[in-house]
């Protein structure tokens, strides 16, 4: 990549490596980054923080009146069917394979 790229990661974390973000943050390689997704989450690096040319915020992806009033509509769906029939709707995959549920 060229020197003094911004880079800007909404996408997952894991998509950037940040030890390599760090080092090329401070030599200049990488001229600042934007992130609200990272590579360690829930722990991200605590170095990430204190780089002054580094923005960093939690994730925001589903911050719209629209996303918020959706997640409470499913939340609802779910507690009801539970209620009825002791199941969920919308059951993550990982508890579909299991015996958990």
């Amino acid at each position: 990549m060229k020197d003094g790229v911004i880079i800007i990661n909404t996408a997952r974390g894991p998509v950037i490596d940040e030890i390599e973000l760090i080092k090329n943050l401070k030599n200049g390689k990488i001229k600042s980054c934007g992130l609200d997704v990272f590579e360690n989450e829930p722990n991200p690096r605590e170095e990430l923080y204190n780089l002054p040319n580094c923005v960093s915020l939690p994730h925001m992806g589903t911050h719209s009146v629209e996303t918020m009033k959706a997640i409470e509509d499913c939340n609802v769906k779910n507690c009801t069917a539970f209620i009825k029939n002791g199941l969920v709707e919308d059951l993550v995959s990982e508890l579909q394979k299991s015996n958990l549920y």
